[in-house]
C-alpha cells in the first residue's frame, strides 16, 4: 500500500523558503524544489488557522467545511459570542484522513486541527488540536515561572521563589485544590571563589528521583511526577531551566521555568498508542509558543530549543507510525513558525516599524534556525517513505508585516451602527445597535429582529444597511496617507466567490489592505474610540487572546485579513504546497501550477493515492489522471 505524509508547517512563507534555498541554508526544501512539484498556493479567506487546515483537510471551501473565522459565530446566539474552530465538532465536511479510513487505510493525526476527537473509526489521534493558544485541556499545567522578588517585577504572572531555601508546589492548572509535586530548591555557596549554585530535589508527588543542579539555560533530564485532578491520580511528564542567575553578594536573584507539563495518559486514540509514543521518543509539549518568552520568563535561545523539541518530536512520531506499522497515512501540523514571525518579523523585515538595523542580524539567525528545524523535520519523514509513496509538505498561510491596525468596532460606532450605553468601558447598547464585526476577523453580522436575540434591524431595513456598512468601509480612508485601508467590502451574497457563506458567515465581509489589520480580538471595542493606530514599538500590550482587550502590537507580522495573494516586504500571505511521489503510470504534470490553492490538496493526494476524494471536497485535483475513477489496486 502506498504511503502517505502530510507535514502542515503553520504560517511557512514561499519568499522565506525561496532566499534560504538560493542562499544553500535548507538542503531538504531544496531537494523537493528541484524534483518534486512545488507551488505558492491561495489560502481560503480569511487566511488564518483552523480556517485553512479545515480547508486542507476536506478540499472544502469554508462555506462547505463551517470553519469560516478563526472563531466562528452561530446565528441566534449573542453577537459577541463565538466557538473553536479547531475541535472535530466544528467541522461539517469529512476529512481526508476520514476518507481514507473509510477506504481502508490506517490514518494517523499528529496536533492537527479538525482531528480530536476523532469522529470515525479506524482513525489514530494523537494531541492536541493543533491550536497555537498557550493553553491546554489536555495538559495538566501550562509552563509557569518562579522568580525571586527582585525578579518578578520584570516577568509577568511569576510565581515566587525564596532562597537560600524555598519550596515550589506545582499543582495542577484546573483544579485549585488538586495536589501535584514538591520540589525544595537551595541555595548551594561553594568554597569561597568557587560560586553558588542552585539545587532542586523532588519531596512530594515525584516519581523516582528528581535531582538537578542549575546550569544556566540548560534543561534538565525530562521529570515525571504525580497529579491528583479532580480526585483522580494522573502521571505528567516535565523538565527545568535555570532562566536567570545573579549573585551579587548577599543578593541572589534566580528564575526557575518549569515546561509545560502534559500526562502520559489521555492523549490519544487508541489510549496506548500516546504512551507507546512518549516511551519511544519522549514526552511530549503540546505548546511550544511564545508564552514564557513574552512573560520574561526565557530568552529567545530557549524559546527556539523548545520550538525544535516539538518539531523534531511531532516528525519522529510520524516516522515512528509509519516505520512500525501503525500508519499508512499521518497526518502532522507544527505551529511554531507561525509563534516566531508573529512575535519577530518586525525585527527581520525593513519595512516594519519595529525593525531595528542594529538587531537585525540577530533575528534572521532566529529565522534561519527556525526554518532549518523545518527542514530537518521533512529529513525526517521522508527517511520513512519509499519511492512509491507521497509526501506533501504544505502551509496553511503565509505572512506579510503589520504596519496599522483598525479597529472595525470602533469604526461601526463612529458610523453610528453601533450604539453605546456608555464609553469607559464600552458597554453596547443591543436595541439600538444596527450591526457588530467579529468574532474575530472578515466579518460583520448584521443585528437583524428574528434572528439575534436583542434584534434591532427589521427585515426590511436588511439590504439597505447591509449596502450602508459596505458603502462606509469602502469609502474609509487613512487620515494620515489618504490610503483605503479596507481593500474591498461585499455583502455575503457576493462571498462565494471567495468561499464563504452560509449560516455561520457574516452579512458583510471585509478585506483589508496589505499591512493593515482587521482583528475584532486584536484591536476590539475600545474606550477612546480609536479607529487606526499605527503600530510602534512604543506600544506594549500585556492582555491575552481572547480577554477582549487590544494586543495588535504584540504581533508583529499579520495575515488572514485581505486578499489571499497579497505580498508587503519580505513576505506574502501565500501558503506553500510541495507534492513528492511518483509522477508517472497515468499522471502528468500541468505546465503551469500558478494559482493553486488550499482546496486543491486533498483532492490531489486523494488522486495519487488512487482514492476517492472527501464527500464535500470541492477542490481539484493539480495534477492530471488519464482515468476519470478512482482505481483500488492504486493501494
Amino acid at each position: 500500500m502506498r504511503k502517505l505524509i502530510v507535514l502542515g508547517l503553520d504560517g511557512a512563507v514561499p519568499t522565506i523558503i525561496e532566499d534560504y534555498v538560493q542562499k544553500g541554508l535548507l538542503p531538504h526544501f531544496q531537494c523537493l524544489m528541484e524534483n518534486a512539484i512545488y507551488v505558492r498556493a491561495l489560502s481560503s479567506f480569511p487566511g488564518v488557522t483552523p480556517v485553512n487546515w479545515a480547508t486542507i483537510a476536506t478540499g472544502a471551501h469554508p462555506g462547505m467545511h463551517g470553519i469560516v473565522d478563526f472563531v466562528w459565530h452561530e446565528k441566534g446566539e449573542p453577537l459577541t459570542q463565538g466557538h473553536s474552530g479547531f475541535a472535530s465538532g466544528a467541522l461539517q465536511a469529512e476529512t481526508l484522513w476520514e476518507a481514507l479510513a473509510r477506504q481502508g487505510y490506517r490514518a494517523a493525526t499528529l496536533n492537527f486541527p479538525g482531528a480530536w476527537p476523532p469522529r470515525v473509526a479506524g482513525t489514530l489521534t494523537v494531541v492536541g488540536e493543533g491550536s497555537p493558544a498557550s493553553h491546554s485541556h489536555f495538559e495538566l499545567r501550562a509552563s509557569s515561572c518562579f522568580a525571586t522578588a527582585g525578579l518578578r517585577s520584570s516577568m509577568r504572572d511569576a510565581e515566587p521563589l525564596t532562597l537560600p531555601h524555598g519550596t515550589i508546589h506545582l499543582r495542577p492548572e484546573w483544579d485549585d485544590q488538586g495536589q501535584g509535586p514538591q520540589l525544595t530548591v537551595t541555595l548551594e555557596r561553594k568554597a569561597p571563589g568557587g560560586g553558588t549554585r542552585l539545587h532542586v530535589r523532588g519531596t512530594q508527588n515525584v516519581v523516582g528521583p528528581l535531582d538537578y543542579l542549575g546550569e544556566l539555560n540548560q534543561f534538565s533530564p525530562w521529570f515525571r511526577g504525580t497529579f491528583i485532578v479532580n480526585g483522580v491520580s494522573r502521571e505528567g511528564t516535565f523538565r527545568i531551566l535555570l532562566s536567570h542567575f545573579h549573585d551579587r553578594s548577599q543578593d541572589v536573584q534566580a528564575a526557575l521555568y518549569i515546561s509545560q507539563i502534559m500526562p502520559v495518559d489521555g492523549i490519544s486514540v487508541p489510549e496506548e498508542v500516546g504512551e507507546e509514543l512518549v516511551t519511544a521518543i519522549g514526552p511530549i509539549i503540546e505548546n511550544s509558543g511564545g508564552r514564557g518568552y513574552e512573560r520574561g520568563w526565557i530568552d529567545d535561545a530557549v524559546f527556539m530549543a523548545e520550538g525544535q523539541y516539538k518539531g523534531l518530536w511531532l516528525a519522529s512520531a510520524a516516522r515512528y507510525l509509519v516505520d512500525h506499522d501503525q500508519a499508512d497515512a499521518v497526518f502532522v501540523k507544527w505551529h511554531f513558525l507561525d509563534h516566531v514571525q508573529h512575535l519577530f518579523w518586525g525585527q527581520f523585515d525593513p519595512i516594519s516599524p519595529w525593525y531595528q538595523p542594529e538587531r537585525a542580524p540577530h533575528f534572521e539567525e532566529l529565522f534561519r534556525q527556525a526554518y532549518q528545524i523545518a527542514d530537518a523535520m521533512i529529513g525526517q519523514v521522508q527517511a520513512a517513505l519509499g519511492p512509491d509513496d507521497i509526501l506533501a509538505v504544505v502551509s496553511d498561510h503565509g505572512h506579510i508585516a503589520h504596519l496599522k491596525a483598525m479597529s472595525i468596532n470602533n469604526f461601526l460606532v463612529d458610523q453610528g451602527f453601533i450604539t453605546l450605553l456608555q464609553n469607559n468601558p464600552p458597554v453596547i447598547d443591543w436595541t439600538a445597535t444596527q450591526a457588530y464585526a467579529g468574532p474575530c476577523l472578515g466579518h460583520i453580522h448584521i443585528n437583524l429582529q428574528g434572528r439575534e436575540p436583542q434584534g434591532a434591524v427589521a427585515p426590511r431595513e436588511y439590504a439597505p444597511t447591509q449596502q450602508a456598512i459596505v458603502r462606509a468601509l469602502r469609502e474609509f480612508r487613512d487620515p494620515d496617507t489618504g490610503a483605503f485601508p479596507v481593500q474591498l467590502a461585499i455583502p455575503i451574497e457576493e462571498g462565494t466567490s471567495f468561499g464563504q457563506w452560509g449560516a455561520r458567515a457574516g452579512d458583510v465581509l471585509y478585506f483589508m489592505e496589505a499591512g493593515y489589520t482587521g482583528d475584532v480580538n486584536w484591536f476590539p471595542l475600545t474606550a477612546d474610540g480609536t479607529v487606526l493606530l499605527p503600530m510602534s514599538r512604543d506600544i506594549v500590550s500585556t492582555a491575552e487572546y481572547g480577554e477582549g482587550k487590544f494586543i495588535a502590537s504584540k504581533f508583529q507580522s499579520a495575515h488572514g485579513c485581505g486578499l489571499p495573494s497579497r505580498t508587503l516586504g519580505r513576505g506574502t500571505e501565500e501558503a506553500i504546497l510541495f507534492i513528492q511521489g511518483p509522477m508517472t503510470g497515468g499522471t502528468r504534470l500541468p505546465e503551469n501550477l500558478t494559482g493553486a490553492r488550499l482546496v486543491d490538496v486533498a483532492p490531489t493526494l486523494a488522486a495519487l493515492l488512487g482514492v476517492h476524494p472527501p464527500h464535500q471536497a470541492q477542490g481539484h485535483s493539480l495534477i492530471g489522471i488519464e482515468s476519470s475513477t478512482a482505481d483500488p489496486s492504486m493501494h
